[in-house]
């Protein structure tokens, strides 16, 4: 049986990273102010979705693997893709 992974480490990373989400640069819109990592997560969402819908279209899906494992493959290139072209300076 494995040794449980240092707890209070985890915990210590994990709070870093929620803490480390408000460095993000924030967006207006309709005179809500978003993160901009929210905006990108729903742009690549919708950007996967068509290119997904386009390789079904196109008969290539199935040859790509599991979409439980494509999909969200897709999704996070996307997101990515999206994050790195506009916030990248």
């Amino acid at each position: 049986m494995k040794p449980i992974p240092n707890l209070p480490k985890t915990a210590a990373l994990f709070a870093a990273t929620l803490f480390a989400t408000g460095c993000d640069p924030m967006l207006s819109l309709q005179g809500s102010f978003w993160p901009a990592w929210i905006v990108c997560i729903m742009a690549g969402l919708a950007a996967s979705m068509l290119l997904m819908w386009q390789l079904v279209r196109l008969r290539l899906a199935p040859h790509l693997g599991p979409p439980l494992l494509v999909a969200p493959s897709l999704w996070a290139l996307c997101t990515f893709s999206i994050w790195l072209l506009f916030y990248s300076r």
